[in-house]
Parts: structure tokens; sequence; C-alpha cells
């Protein structure tokens, strides 16, 4: 069935993502974090699969099922958040492909833009109460309706916020946010990016060259966040240098044990990858 089709190709992009190695600053198949390691992302990829398989049989609910899926994650290993970032990628994604007739990325990249933009209030309150069960590392020096707070859910529904309404608000310092409100424009040009690398190299090696030249084209406003934009700058120029002399697997090393030492960890960019993954696997790519 296709809703099959759709959840095995974002549960494949889960386990190829975490699984590249080296990608400088997260999680791989090499690399631990203290707290959180490889099997416990291996472990929240297989959990979220029925959850995934929901949203590509559905044409509402984005809150619902990013949290759904977030506490599928959270049931099935010890490592903490995982997954929560690609979720909120991946669910309107998986939701899109599974309500278009074919794989076009045109036409899925048009739903999915659709489909945030119809979410309701409903959405935006599962997605706040999603924030303190994950235990999301995140700032609270926001403008407004700080995520941990509980009195942020009420303002939402007196004012009747919704989902997409609320991301424009952290659109303008979070690279998650504002690639769901903005039409998941570099999610589906990395897609491309990344197909045309595997077509000359190795899937791991392909994922790791997507992921440094996104890291050198972005700032990382998961790294932005928590260090500043001094360190953000300077990963940003690193991951430059690499590109430039292409994509040398010591240098990348390197820097990989220089942002693991110094606990940074580019998440935001990993979570694109992530989605960029379920795109080109959806339009053919196989490992």
């Amino acid at each position: 069935m296709k809703e099959d089709y759709v959840a095995r190709s974002a549960q494949l992009a889960l386990l190829l993502e975490v699984s590249a190695y080296p990608k400088p600053g997260n999680v791989s198949r090499m690399r631990d974090f203290e707290d959180t390691h490889y099997e416990h992302f291996l472990a929240s990829s297989v959990a979220v699969y029925p959850v995934l398989r929901e949203a590509a049989a559905s044409d509402n609910g984005v809150g619902r099922l990013i949290r759904r899926g977030v506490a599928e994650s959270m049931k099935w290993q010890a490592g903490g958040n995982t997954h929560f970032g690609a979720l909120l990628l991946l669910v309107p994604l998986a939701m899109a492909a599974g309500a278009c007739e074919g794989h076009n990325k045109v036409e899925i990249k048009r739903k999915a833009k659709e489909i945030m933009q119809n979410t309701g209030v409903d959405d935006a309150v599962e997605l706040y109460r999603t924030f303190p069960e994950a235990k999301v590392k995140v700032s609270t020096d926001v403008p407004e309706l700080d995520v941990m707070n509980e009195a942020s859910i009420t303002k939402i529904k007196e004012k009747k916020r919704s989902l997409c309404e609320i991301l424009t608000i952290s659109a303008s310092y979070d690279l998650i946010s504002r690639e769901l409100v903005c039409g998941f424009d570099k999610t589906f040009s990395y897609a491309t990016v990344l197909a045309n690398f595997a077509r000359e190299m190795s899937i791991n090696d392909a994922i790791t060259h997507t992921y440094l030249r996104l890291l050198s084209e972005e700032e990382d406003t998961f790294v932005k966040m928590k260090f500043g934009a001094e360190k953000s700058e300077y990963v940003q120029e690193r991951a430059k240098e690499i590109v430039k002399r292409g994509y040398e697997i010591k240098e990348i090393g390197d820097f990989d044990g220089e942002l693991i030492a110094q606990g940074i960890n580019p998440g935001s960019a990993a979570d694109i990858i992530a989605a960029a993954l379920f795109i080109a696997v959806l339009d053919g790519l196989r490992v």
C-alpha cells in the first residue's frame, strides 16, 4: 500500500541520516553523545513507523501526529529526545506524500505547504504540549509564547493562533520553523544536492557531503541559540573551508572531534538532512 511506501521511505531516511559518518557534531554509527547513543536513534527510527504510516493516510492532525510520534519514540529508548526536529518536518511531508498520486516533488512540496497553512489551534496546542514531554532543550529568551510556559497554551487558545501562525513567530530565529512556514525550500533543495552526490559516491559520503554543504550555507539555529552567534558563525566558516577544499576526510574528522569536545551539535542541519533524504528516497534514491 502507498502508506507503507511513504512510511518506509521516512524510516529509511532516519536510519541513513543517523548512520552517516563523519557528520561533525552529531551522533553517528561511530559517535555517541554522553546520554544519547546511536542505538537510541535506531530504536526511535523503528518506533515511529506506525505514526509515519498514519500520517501518510491523514490529511489533518499535524500537531497530534507529531506529539504521538515523539511519545512512541521515547517509549522505545532511554536516550531522551532523538527525533523531535525531524518529526516536525517528516509528519507534514509524509501527509503530503500520501495525499499525492505519484511521487512528484513539485506536487509534494506544494501539498506540504498547503497542509501547514491549514493547521489550526489544536495543532499548535498539541505541539506546545510535546516540548516539555520530550524534554526538548530550547531557548527561553523568545519574544512571546515560550514553549516551556504552560500559560502560553492559554494564550494560544484565547488568541486562536494556528500552528502555522505560531511558527511564523519563531521562523525569524529558528531554521526548522522557517522551513515549515516557508514551504520546505531547503528540504527539497538539499534533496536534489544529495541525489546528485549519490550518483558519484557512496550513500554515506553523499549524506556527509550534503550535511557539510548545508552547514556551510546556513547558520544552524540550534547552535546559535545554545552557543551564540559567534560560535555559530565559526561552525559555518569551518564547514565552508572543508567544502572549498574538497571534503578531505581527515579535516572532516578533526572538525567532528572539535565540535564533540565542545558539546556543539548542529541538530537543525541533521533534521533537514533527514527530511531531504526522505524526499530523495521517495524519488527513487536507493542504497
